[in-house]
């Protein structure tokens, strides 16, 4: 794969921060996601542009546990975390590169695992599953035209389409 043209999470900060002064950069505390054998850490955080900013910029990432390097083997939730801010400021500045440098790198050897349809959420709020905003849904909004924040799950991201579909 090509990264000539990859923009890392410290220059991506360092742009929002000129674009945006008052930037705040608020994570939720991490979870730990069971899907089917295999298990991961979500990192979600939001992006606020300014102090009266009422629709934050939100993104989540997944980090399999354990890191399959030795490189993220032992840090995979601070991993987690510099995806999650990094695709967060892909969608407020767009580069032509949404993943982070590092995830590309660890999933070159990386298989993935047939799924179930819904995860598992082990530490969250109790009773509450979560399943993150899908590509389709994502394409979705783009196509119908929505300019709202990213939505924070897969529920709030159907119910704006339906929402925008009715009109």
């Amino acid at each position: 794969m090509n990264l000539g043209d990859y923009v890392d999470v410290p220059t991506r900060f360092r742009l929002a921060l000129d674009k945006w002064p008052d930037l705040r950069v608020v994570e939720e505390p991490a979870k730990i996601i069971e899907i089917g054998d295999r298990t991961f850490i979500s990192v979600t955080v939001k992006v606020y542009r300014d102090l009266l900013d009422l629709l934050p910029c939100v993104a989540t990432a997944w980090e399999p546990f354990p890191g399959t390097t030795p490189y993220v083997r032992n840090s995979e939730q601070m991993n987690c975390s510099t995806s999650a801010l990094g695709r967060c400021l892909g969608m407020m500045i767009p580069f032509s590169k949404m993943a982070s440098f590092e995830e590309v790198q660890n999933r070159q050897n990386d298989t993935p695992a047939a799924a179930p349809r819904q995860p598992k959420i082990i530490v969250d709020m109790p009773n509450k599953e979560v399943w993150p905003v899908s590509k389709k849904q994502l394409q979705e909004l783009s196509e119908l035209g929505y300019g709202g924040a990213v939505p924070a799950n897969w529920n709030e991201a159907n119910a704006i389409i339906k929402r925008m579909q009715v009109k």
